[in-house]
């Protein structure tokens, strides 16, 4: 009878610990993008737009169906402005660390308009991706992070299609969802 008595608080306290250990505590990006919704200086949106209209008309059945699995993509923007450097460095850190943990697994580095330069992932194995990942970042823009959610993502055919981006068609999206931004924020500031 008494050692039951010390037994089971022994593995209460073992379970208990247990499943405090096994939750995370890093930061993810979808506890970033969360935060940052309600920051002023940050756009995070969830972006309808037809994937199709980033290519040239040349994409194949398999990479079509690619583009079908994609469920959602969220863009988180942070423009880089004179009065929040200081915000804008600590904040492109932090994302930056992020993006190095073990979870986030590299496919490859690329550069864009304006000297950006970018890297993609995505978190998960490569036959079961989470989920797609797209960090860029320009000196004189400002840096972003797009989410890319689906299901059955497969990292190789990600990687094909981020070859097949036109490049002029991203840019005029990137360009009119940041003055949309912009227009945004102005009329909130004359308010």
């Amino acid at each position: 009878m008494q050692l039951k008595k010390v037994i089971q608080p022994l593995v209460f306290s073992a379970s208990l610990l247990l499943l405090l250990l096994s939750c995370s505590t890093q930061p993810s990006l979808q506890k970033y993008f969360v935060e940052k919704l309600d920051d002023p200086a940050f756009m995070v949106l969830n972006l309808p737009l037809d994937l199709n209209e980033l290519f040239d008309d040349n994409l194949t059945q398999e990479e079509l169906k690619v583009l079908e699995g994609v469920d959602k993509l969220n863009l988180l923007l942070l423009r880089k402005k004179e009065d929040i450097v200081e915000k804008y460095d600590t904040e492109l850190k932090r994302v930056q660390s992020i993006i190095a943990q073990p979870q986030y697994q590299h496919l490859m580095d690329f550069k864009a308009f304006d000297n950006a330069q970018g890297s993609l992932l995505f978190e998960g194995v490569i036959d079961q991706v989470d989920e797609g990942l797209v960090f860029f970042h320009s000196k004189t823009l400002g840096f972003g992070v797009m989410r890319i959610i689906g299901s059955e993502i497969n990292p190789g055919a990600l990687l094909a299609l981020a070859k097949k981006v036109d490049g002029k068609r991203l840019e005029e999206k990137v360009k009119s969802m940041t003055s949309l931004f912009e227009e945004s924020l102005d009329e909130n500031r004359q308010l």
